[in-house]
């Protein structure tokens, strides 16, 4: 397995069996699943468990092959995109659907440079580990890679606009110094590894107008905070009211099974296309998009988009609760069912990384999953199936109380 086992509590799970927002472990333990956005629509969805059983059992290829599922799909997708995003190319994973929107930009503006945020996370191919500041140090990354400051940069600042633009000015030079040009900026829409923040008012508005203004593409990955997630818009960048010119979506598009897509204009799609064009033997296979249509049908029939916002908006109250309670807590961000509380010392005003991971693992042994993140591995990460309800919140809010209240 190389080094490709990593597990996430000190006490590996071995997990066995999903259902909606449970999960079994190999002894029949029950635990409760507040992390993992993969079942968009709840573990084992009987409906898509059909879709897929159905279309595996008439037939699974390539799309060298005429089929209705594809095309059915990247019409349901570009329905629910806004502006003039009615292209789809499908893919198998996140990763790759960064790494096309990539090469699409490049194709498209003749230009090398990708602007990412601080702590960003976009995938794990050759060019996409280069976009992600979480996994590539500095020291690794290559030349036609810059950072931005993450929103919490500007939480505190009345002057947004102003202190962006300066950022993006120094970071655009220095791709005009080297001689490669801007190709784009690409954020996920949540910045969910720089520590889950919605973006400040106009912050997307700001910087997708200065790139493109330098003749650069704006990319927004939507893996995580698409399809709903965050409650009140399908889509994570609609929250700053923008239309980016690339759109990638991934993980819960098929509730587990693999596939992932990305969205552009008919204008930079038949720049791209004339140049290069694309085929990816498993990207948009009948199973697949039988898979990924299934969960927009649930997410529709289930009102699921509804669902993250009214019990998100009560997750979210009732974490603020604990904020009051506990001074540890120093902040809780996000919206709708994706949600992060910062952890920082109240003392040392550092962030409380170690107490961070020992309450992770102390909900992992009551039968809680939730997760880490931030650049300084301080903030725990909400990120539930769609299904989850307000008795499903108040089960994780008093264990995490409790693990609280023992320890202070």
């Amino acid at each position: 397995m190389g080094n490709a086992d990593e597990l996430f509590y000190s006490e590996p799970l071995h997990i066995v069996r999903g259902e909606d927002v449970w999960l079994y472990d190999a002894e029949g333990k029950k635990y409760l699943d507040v992390y993992n956005n993969v079942a968009h629509v709840g573990h084992s969805n009987p409906h898509v468990v059909e879709a897929i059983t159905r279309q595996a059992k008439a037939l699974n290829t390539s799309t060298r092959y005429l089929h209705e599922n594809i095309v059915d799909l990247a019409e349901k997708i570009t329905e629910l995109m806004p502006g003039e995003l009615e292209v789809c190319y499908f893919v198998c994973s996140g990763s790759e659907a960064n790494d096309l929107a990539l090469q699409i930009a490049r194709a498209y503006t003749k230009k090398q440079g990708c602007l990412v945020s601080e702590n960003a996370y976009h995938g794990n191919t050759t060019a996409v580990f280069q976009m992600s500041p979480d996994d590539c140090v500095p020291e690794k990354r290559q030349d036609w890679v810059q950072t931005l400051p993450s929103p919490k940069k500007y939480q505190q600042t009345e002057q947004i606009e102003l202190n962006c633009l300066k950022d993006l000015s120094l970071a655009m030079d220095k791709f005009d110094e080297i001689g490669i040009g801007t190709a784009a900026v690409i954020f996920d829409s949540i910045f969910s590894s720089d520590g889950i923040f919605l973006p400040p008012p106009d912050y997307l508005k700001t910087i997708y107008g200065a790139v493109r203004q330098s003749g650069g593409l704006a990319i927004a990955d939507e893996v995580q905070s698409g399809l709903g997630r965050i409650g009140s818009h399908m889509w994570g960048f609609s929250h700053d009211g923008v239309v980016p010119d690339i759109v990638t979506l991934g993980k819960p598009m098929g509730n587990g099974y693999p596939i992932a897509a990305v969205v552009t204009t008919r204008k930079i799609a038949q720049v791209f296309d004339q140049e290069y064009g694309y085929f990816n033997t498993f990207g948009g296979n009948p199973v697949a998009c039988a898979a990924a249509l299934a969960v927009l049908e649930t997410m529709k029939t289930d009102h699921l988009m509804q669902n993250a916002e009214t019990p998100g908006l009560y997750f979210h109250q009732e974490l603020i609760e604990l904020a009051e309670k506990y001074d540890l807590i120093s902040e809780v961000r996000g919206k709708g069912l994706f949600l992060g509380v910062e952890l920082i010392d109240p003392i040392g005003k550092e962030p409380a990384t170690k107490k961070t991971a020992e309450i992770v693992n102390l909900l992992s042994k009551n039968g809680i999953l939730v997760g880490i993140t931030g650049p300084d591995s301080n903030v725990i990460k909400m990120r539930p199936p769609m299904t989850f309800n307000k008795r499903h919140v108040d089960r994780a809010v008093e264990n995490l109380d409790e693990i609280l209240s023992s320890l202070f």
